[in-house]
């Protein structure tokens, strides 16, 4: 269920989409550049759907806070994509899945937030192409994001596959969390690691045992993980791959 959460200045809350703004751009738009949020719950998630007519010049949906599990089914194995802030996702446009019939489904992690990026938002920003181009550049990075996730499904060795995974995501939102320490502000459950690295549960929870007790990963008291030191050697060869 989504909560309206009033209307919210985009460029203060996505500090990173405004660094890539000319200084100039920055200043111009930040008093326009607001637009209605949502809160969700955790949970299964219906995204909204506009009406046709609105459809045309909508840009789509932008986390802002939180983090959302899109999962797909083929041929009866999931497929997952980890969304979190800064990630631009238009969920009526057609997954073009053919010849397989797949539909997507959504679950919200942990209570998230979102921005609604509607023809009222275009319209008012249409001045400031710097801008229209920064957040159509989210969607790009969305899209390597989601080819490295396939290449790192691709990984041989499971415990390997695994930890490249988790470096991925703790690159990508992780904070410090002392000694060379960084933890991933999102829970992920052995069963979601499973479907993001298209693997079984049970293999997975023998892995995550693995890493633990090589100091490679640990777990907070809150349930969030840890990963230590470097990433893998093998993470700094897939990532070349993506630019």
């Amino acid at each position: 269920m989504a909560h309206a959460a009033g209307w919210a200045p985009l460029l203060k809350l996505d500090t990173e989409l405004a660094d890539r703004l000319p200084a100039a751009t920055m200043e111009a738009a930040a008093p326009f550049a607001v637009a209605p949020t949502e809160w969700l719950e955790a949970g299964e998630w219906e995204p909204p759907q506009p009406a046709e007519h609105e459809r045309a010049g909508h840009l789509g949906l932008l986390v802002i806070d939180g983090f959302i599990a899109r999962r797909v089914l083929v041929l009866e194995r999931p497929v997952t994509e980890l969304l979190g802030p800064g990630d631009l996702v238009i969920p009526w446009e057609p997954d073009r899945t053919e010849p397989f019939d797949a539909g997507a489904t959504w679950e919200v992690l942990d209570p998230a937030r979102i921005a609604v990026l509607d023809r009222r938002f275009t319209g008012l920003l249409g001045r400031w192409p710097e801008l229209t181009a920064a957040l159509m550049g989210r969607a790009v990075s969305r899209s390597r994001a989601a080819t490295l996730t396939l290449a790192i499904s691709q990984v041989v060795g499971i415990e390997l596959r695994l930890l490249v995974l988790l470096w991925h995501v703790a690159e990508r939102w992780g904070a410090p969390d002392g000694d060379g320490a960084t933890v991933l502000p999102v829970r992920l459950t052995h069963e979601l690691l499973a479907s993001l690295i298209s693997a079984q549960r049970p293999t997975v929870t023998r892995a995550l045992g693995q890493l633990a007790q090589e100091h490679h990963v640990s777990r907070r008291g809150d349930g969030l993980l840890v990963v230590h030191g470097e990433p893998p050697s093998d993470f700094r060869r897939i990532r070349p791959k993506m630019n």
